[in-house]
């Protein structure tokens, strides 16, 4: 058993003070291998006997010359002291390790599971109280081994859920947030009134049937994927959010910011798509800030927007300010 735990020290001394995985032991050394009944003991032996023996030494040596005084003196003094010698004499009993053992339950009740006796090399001589320790060891190891797997299997079990969570709200071609995220998240962000600088992007693909038709639907994928890497690049990690709506749409929500920078951004994804290998495709983006509480008032004019930047002939943005548009060619 002290090959398992790798616990033992011959020194050990049972009251307790739990603190990093073990209960640590302090008071008498020797009290570690003697037993209750070895206590009571030497406990009657300093309290009865030894004052026995010390007054018939006195007696024969004549320092008492008058043994019944002697006696009332002792009788006073042994009532005086009653109560504090009950006290020590219970603690040297049984308390000091009725401590022990709520120290060690303690730790076992909040979850530290490696809290330990050092309870000594075993020996077939062994009192109680010594071998419950060594069972309360032995009980730890048996609870701390499956506690240890399950705790695994949880923190596996969660960081599979909150992997499967976060690819449920990505687009699995572009890796962007998909429609699911984007339909929890805007309208949270329009309800939240400390929110400023809330806009929002409708971005298309300009001539995508095309190259579906003439090169193939991995040739439109490719350029899908194209589109995607270039507004997750042209917008602020961790601020804003870009995500695909489904087919070639896609769009941007835009935080702390005012309109010249969801311009700016816009400017660089338009120009940085055009640039790419994408069979000649440009972008057409619709732009609109957050007026109200309502997120279909928002998507409604942003996609207004949109549809105004395509029937000007694409590749161009258009913002919705108050009813004007800020058109970029």
């Amino acid at each position: 058993m002290a090959l398992i735990f790798q616990e033992a020290r011959a020194d050990a001394r049972p009251c307790p003070d739990a603190e990093a995985g073990r209960v640590r032991p302090s008071g008498w050394a020797f009290m570690a291998r003697v037993g209750v009944a070895g206590r009571v003991a030497f406990l009657l032996f300093v309290l009865v006997l030894a004052p026995m023996i010390a007054t018939v030494i006195m007696l024969e040596a004549g320092v008492i010359h008058d043994p019944v005084n002697m006696l009332t003196v002792s009788l006073a003094v042994a009532l005086g002291l009653l109560v504090p010698v009950s006290r020590a004499g219970a603690s040297f009993l049984v308390l000091c390790d009725l401590r022990a053992l709520n120290a060690f339950c303690s730790e076992i009740q909040q979850g530290r599971y490696g809290a330990r006796f050092s309870a000594g090399l075993e020996g077939d001589d062994e009192h109680e109280m010594l071998r419950l320790k060594r069972n309360m060891n032995w009980l730890a190891h048996h609870i701390a081994t499956p506690t240890r797997w399950l705790h695994a299997r949880l923190d596996e079990s969660v960081s599979r859920t909150r992997r499967f969570e976060e690819l449920s709200l990505r687009d699995a071609l572009t890796g962007l947030f998909n429609r699911r995220f984007f339909d929890q998240l805007l309208p949270d962000l329009c309800r939240d009134r400390s929110a400023r600088g809330l806009f929002l992007a409708l971005i298309d693909c300009d001539s995508f049937k095309q190259v579906n038709d003439r090169h193939g639907h991995q040739a439109g994928d490719d350029v899908l994927v194209v589109l995607g890497a270039v507004i997750a690049e042209s917008v602020r990690d961790g601020v804003d959010y870009p995500f695909r709506f489904g087919g070639d749409e896609f769009g941007v929500v835009f935080r702390d910011v005012d309109i010249s920078g969801c311009l700016a951004a816009c400017e660089r994804i338009r120009c940085r798509f055009a640039e790419g290998p994408v069979h000649g495709c440009t972008v057409s983006i619709g732009l609109a800030g957050c007026a109200s509480v309502d997120s279909g008032a928002l998507l409604g004019r942003c996609d207004a927007a949109l549809y105004r930047a395509k029937a000007k002939g694409g590749n161009r943005i258009v913002a919705a300010d108050d009813g004007a548009d800020r058109v970029r060619p």
